[in-house]
């Protein structure tokens, strides 16, 4: 991740995303492994490029960070092809719009924040009227999509698939402690009426697969 911030600027984006991320994140102060599961930023008015599995940050300082994000996705697309999923946040100006254009020419995916609800809409509305771009959404659905999207290209378990087994897992804990709470009969009353409930979200989930297997076949 990179932000338009002044070179040695203390604010820690590191800081921001862990309010918000359970995933760890990597602060790249000079290259890094890629690596799955990770989220890696970038220093303040730093730029970065991707070669062989490895990010690393741009030896050259430049004057202004207008450009650091199309270098970035510039890189990205160069080495990753249509595997990159490239997203414009709010912010001022035009930076971006170009690497968002390498990233589409690559046969990548390009996401904007909705400008209507940007704070500053400048980027995302530039990126819109300078190329086809792929998904414009609100900021509160673009983790859910990129987390749906980046199955295109690696083998994970459906969202869909994840919450049965944690589901059913639950439903299998409950009736253990069910068993073992005959001694405390309001509890076990409890305990019975969350795995009733908890049966018929799985019943629904089942009919709501089944009807849209039917609607699409």
């Amino acid at each position: 991740m990179l932000l338009h911030m002044p070179l040695g600027s203390i604010y820690s984006l590191r800081q921001s995303l862990e309010r918000f991320s359970r995933l760890p994140i990597i602060e790249v102060e000079n290259r890094e492994p890629l690596q799955q599961g990770f989220i890696f930023s970038l220093p303040p008015g730093r730029s970065a490029t991707f070669s062989r599995g490895v990010i690393e940050v741009d030896a050259g300082i430049p004057d202004r960070p207008l450009s650091t994000i199309n270098h970035l996705f510039k890189s990205a697309a160069q080495n990753y092809y249509d595997r990159v999923i490239g997203v414009i946040l709010t912010g001022l100006l035009r930076d971006g719009t170009e690497g968002l254009r390498a990233v589409h020419e690559a046969g990548g995916l390009t996401m904007v924040q909705d400008p209507r609800e940007a704070e500053y809409e400048d980027m995302p509305s530039n990126a819109m009227e300078g190329l086809p771009v792929t998904f414009c959404l609100n900021v509160a659905e673009i983790g859910s999509a990129l987390e749906l999207l980046v199955r295109r290209t690696a083998r994970f378990e459906t969202g869909l698939a994840v919450a049965v087994r944690t589901l059913r897992d639950r439903a299998a804990l409950l009736v253990r402690l069910i068993d073992q709470s005959s001694r405390n009969p309001g509890t076990r009353e409890f305990l019975s009426n969350e795995l009733t409930s908890l049966r018929r979200e799985v019943q629904s989930i089942d009919e709501l697969v089944k009807a849209s297997l039917v609607k699409h076949a």
